[in-house]
Order: structure tokens, then sequence, then C-alpha cells
């Protein structure tokens, strides 16, 4: 399925299923269920970035995962 299809347009709101990649990728999952284009989708949100071949949660994906579970 393609990113595009699972997202919410505006920039505060995150689907379900980019909550679930950014949780996933927090915890370094080894079945990340979801293809290159979420990764691209949360590093256009300022979520993710890459770091050679392993992607990472950046500042400000820590703040809006922290923020959900508060």
């Amino acid at each position: 399925m393609e990113a595009q299809h699972l997202l919410i347009q505006h920039p505060c709101v995150m689907s379900d299923p980019e909550w679930i990649a950014l949780e996933s990728i927090e915890e370094q999952t080894n079945h990340f269920v979801f293809d290159v284009s979420m990764l691209h989708v949360l590093k256009g949100r300022g979520l993710v970035e890459a770091t050679g071949e392993r992607w990472r949660i950046t500042e400000r994906g820590q703040r809006r995962l922290h923020e959900r579970d508060v």
C-alpha cells in the first residue's frame, strides 16, 4: 500500500500508521511492516533521519512520542 493513502495532510496530526511506524523505529524492530516511502514521509515531517543504513528518531520525533504518552 502506498504511504500517501495512509496519511493525514495536516502537519500537526499523524495517522495511526505514522505513529506505528515511528514507534517501530523507536523500538528498533526487526520487522518494519512499512516500505521506504513511510520513512521518507516521517523524514519530511522532521521526525526521523537516516544514519547510514539505519534510521533514527530525531529530537522532534522523540518529543512527539513523549507528548502522545502524556
